[in-house]
């Protein structure tokens, strides 16, 4: 039995996260708070995929990574340890953890300035941020 992979190769992931992080840019340009919460989530799935993938030493991931759980991304991603001994990178992954869901994409204009602007200090902050952090993993 072949294993069942994910279509998209790392280099095709790698695109759609520079595709998907300017949409997230003009959606906080555009004053579009929601959107840009629910890109953020996406950018930090393709951010872990693509960590998980270059841990794995694999182009194309097994299709079980193929899901939207950021728990599960985060737990196979290689750096479990590094979050753990660093608590502000902890305290970043939660406030995305505990406030993205694919949900969004049902609901309106739920999401505000502030909050876009904590996704966004927890995913780039330059000493801390999540997805700096795992940049250097892909």
């Amino acid at each position: 039995m072949a294993l069942k992979l994910i279509l998209q190769d790392a280099t095709t992931l790698h695109e759609a996260y520079l595709e998907r992080k300017a949409e997230y840019e003009a959606l906080r340009a555009a004053e579009r708070w929601s959107g840009a919460v629910l890109h953020a989530g996406t950018l930090l799935e393709l951010a872990f995929k693509l960590a998980i993938s270059k841990h794995l030493g694999v182009t194309n991931l097994p299709a079980i990574f193929q899901v939207h759980d950021l728990d599960l991304l985060y737990y196979c991603c290689g750096q479990y340890s590094r979050f753990k001994s660093d608590k502000l990178l902890q305290e970043n992954f939660s406030i995305v953890h505990k406030r993205w869901s694919m949900a969004l994409r049902y609901e309106g204009a739920t999401k505000t300035q502030r909050d876009a602007e904590d996704f966004d200090q927890a995913l780039f902050d330059s000493a801390h941020g999540v997805i700096t952090f795992l940049s250097q993993y892909f």
